[in-house]
């Protein structure tokens, strides 16, 4: 009897521990959602910061609405707000968001620019990468150079030509953010164009040069970069080349 007694009471509690576990979540879920109403209707307050903030928020909650609320937001007539929304759709992986991110690409404001190229960067896929390859066409650098460095975010190898192509920019940072850029992608085509990289005349390209060609792993690097070293007087560019040759020293052999 008093194991069946005993086999009761062990029976009982964890049926109470099972209901109260649910209740536990119900109330939770209950919380989410109560939380998400509150900052749905901050959304529309007069002060830019309230809804930044409440954008940001919404952007960490689990919910099938918060795509819509983010959508919605890239529409607000504050830049931060907008910035906020287009990252956070970006972290939410977001399908949907990426014909609305595409049309802030075109927007006069570079904030706004830049915001979307960081995001479409997160989601990838072929209209993603199709737009920031468009936008390497854009007059001004700074959208250059935020489309380079999205389409390395993406590491996607379709992008490759596109990539390769802005190392011959006019501009410094898109060429420094092309070479970074083709390291994050991957793609040992890129070795013999980041070593001719290593002469280019602004350290912050020489700089990015030797990280992608330590990250592609092609021991083929290590002289051209070994010769840099030898006449290098920027400190900065010393000190990636130098890391790069010992990543590619102690690289395992390429398979045959």
């Amino acid at each position: 009897m008093k194991e069946r007694s005993l086999h009761r009471c062990l029976f009982m509690a964890l049926v109470i521990s099972a209901q109260l576990s649910a209740l536990s979540q119900i109330s939770s879920a209950q919380d989410k959602q109560n939380d998400l109403n509150k900052l749905t209707a901050a959304l529309k307050d007069r002060d830019a910061g309230v809804r930044r903030t409440a954008v940001e928020e919404i952007s960490q909650i689990e919910n099938p609405a918060v795509a819509d609320l983010l959508l919605s937001a890239l529409g607000d007539d504050d830049q931060s707000v907008r910035a906020a929304a287009a990252l956070g759709l970006g972290q939410l992986g977001s399908v949907k968001a990426i014909d609305g991110l595409i049309k802030l690409l075109g927007s006069p404001h570079p904030r706004d620019r830049r915001s979307a190229c960081v995001a479409l960067g997160m989601l990838g896929g072929d209209k993603a990468r199709e737009a920031l390859i468009a936008a390497l066409s854009s007059q001004l650098n700074e959208d250059r150079e935020s489309a380079v460095a999205a389409l390395g975010n993406m590491g996607d190898v379709k992008a490759f030509d596109a990539v390769v192509k802005m190392l011959r920019d006019t501009h410094t940072f898109v060429r420094s953010s092309a070479t970074v850029a083709l390291g994050r992608l991957g793609d040992k085509r890129a070795v013999d164009q980041l070593i001719v990289a290593l002469s280019d005349p602004d350290p912050a390209v020489r700089t990015g040069a030797a990280l992608s060609l330590g990250e592609l792993m092609e021991k083929k690097a290590i002289e051209p970069l070994e010769k840099l070293l030898s006449g290098e007087k920027n400190e900065n560019v010393r000190e990636q080349v130098e890391l790069a040759i010992k990543q590619l020293k102690n690289s395992p052999p390429a398979k045959p």
